[in-house]
């Protein structure tokens, strides 16, 4: 099973504020980062239903602002170490499963930075209109996330595993330009 968190920070602010991450508490994702039951808590089963549960909770910070006309954003994907937790640290298809939910967190920034960049471009220069796309972006993000935990049935349905993992790294690669 798997749960995901998601939450934002919208800086209104006329300068821009950027986040600086507290490696103690998060993990900006990386596609260098391999992340690994280590950076999960551990939860102990209750009952034997409950063998092979995980929650990766994923924050998306959009902090900035318009300035000077121009809309600055910083968009960080980060991995809430404190919130994320496992009752399966030895299952590697589990790990996988939840790798993918960070991934997807990422394709929603990559999509959020497309969006902003675009808005920019059409000339749009409302502050409010960027915050109401990145709002709808970050709700088609816990969409997708819930139908991804719905048809690999968290995980355990292989073949839609692997559809997931092949359609997720396919728009990661489409939206590469929108890393960071």
């Amino acid at each position: 099973m798997t749960i995901v968190f998601l939450g934002l920070a919208f800086g209104k602010q006329l300068h821009a504020q950027y986040l600086e991450v507290d490696t103690t508490r998060y993990m900006e994702w990386s596609d260098q980062l391999y992340l690994s039951w280590k950076d999960y808590g551990f939860r102990p089963y209750k009952k034997q239903q409950d063998l092979g549960m995980a929650l990766t909770s994923v924050f998306h910070s959009v902090r900035g602002g318009i300035i000077e006309g121009e809309p600055r954003f910083e968009v960080k994907v980060l991995f809430v170490k404190e919130d994320s937790w496992t009752s399966d640290s030895t299952s590697i298809t589990l790990l996988a499963h939840e790798k993918l939910h960070f991934d997807i967190a990422e394709l929603y920034g990559r999509k959020i930075r497309k969006q902003i960049d675009d808005l920019f471009k059409a000339g749009e220069r409302d502050l409010k209109v960027y915050n109401k796309y990145v709002k709808q972006l970050l709700g088609d993000f816990k969409r997708f996330s819930q139908n991804y935990d719905r048809q690999t049935r968290h995980g355990r349905d292989f073949d839609q595993q692997k559809l997931w993992f092949d359609k997720v790294y396919s728009e990661l690669d489409r939206l590469k330009v929108y890393y960071k």
